[in-house]
């Protein structure tokens, strides 16, 4: 493709030099000012030259015509060949997108036949997380990772899921929403085991106001069923209290 492009440029400045070359001849006869008594034989001779330039003019005009068509085809196949190209890239991404659903298909699968596991006696560490760096620093990228890493340390307990965190910086406070897929309607006795298990670590984090659970089950049927359930508090001192599920 640099190839091509780099052609058609020197193909336009070349016809652009016999253009101008050309132009530069004709200006130059056009002055030509001969006095009232010059011979007759210089006059033939210059109007010979005249005509000979004519017919020079007449060939450089149809080879920079040449020109310029070929410059032209070599930009339309440069561009069949871009649109060739964005046509298998746009082939290529459809196809990775395709491996990659059935990738995450197989996936949800697999996680669904392996047993959910009892929370932790200890919790995982939920007080260690950089908490108070949410709020005294300005910095999405800190909470992505928070969240990512949060949602690695609970998915054996609650099977796929995804973290995220809201965070109220006016009244210095947060909420943490899990949402996943949690395997079989099998491991729901477990889940909310392991929910009120989180729920009773996650007391210890003082600017934690809310957390909500949506956890997406597939009955014997292979129809999903959605468990959901928000614990809330008024302050970091107080106990989180069930005040929704269904």
């Amino acid at each position: 493709m640099d190839i091509i492009h780099w052609i058609s440029i020197g193909l336009v400045i070349v016809s652009f030099i016999i253009w101008f070359r050309r132009m530069l001849i004709k200006l130059q006869l056009e002055r030509i000012q001969l006095p009232k008594n010059i011979p007759d034989s210089f006059q033939r001779k210059l109007d010979y030259v005249k005509q000979q330039e004519q017919v020079k003019h007449v060939s450089a005009l149809l080879f920079v015509v040449f020109i310029l068509a070929m410059t032209l085809l070599l930009i339309m196949f440069s561009l069949f060949q871009l649109e060739h190209q964005q046509q298998r890239v746009t082939e290529q991404n459809n196809q990775l997108k395709d491996e990659l659903y059935l990738i995450k298909k197989d996936q949800k699968q697999l996680i669904s036949k392996m047993p959910i596991k009892d929370y932790p006696k200890d919790g995982i560490n939920l007080q260690e997380y950089p908490w108070e760096e949410l709020f005294s620093e300005e910095n999405r990228e800190k909470q992505y990772k928070l969240e990512s890493d949060l949602s690695a340390e609970i998915s054996p307990y609650f099977g796929i899921s995804t973290t995220l965190i809201v965070i109220d910086v006016p009244t210095q406070t947060l909420n943490i929403a899990l949402a996943g897929d949690s395997g079989s309607e099998n491991n729901l006795k477990q889940i909310k085991e392991n929910i009120n298990a989180f729920a009773k670590e996650a007391e210890g984090i003082s600017k934690l106001t809310q957390i909500t659970f949506q956890m997406n089950l597939m009955n014997d049927k292979e129809k999903k069923q959605t468990y959901s359930c928000t614990f809330s508090r008024e302050n970091g001192d107080d106990t989180f209290s069930l005040i929704q599920e269904k």
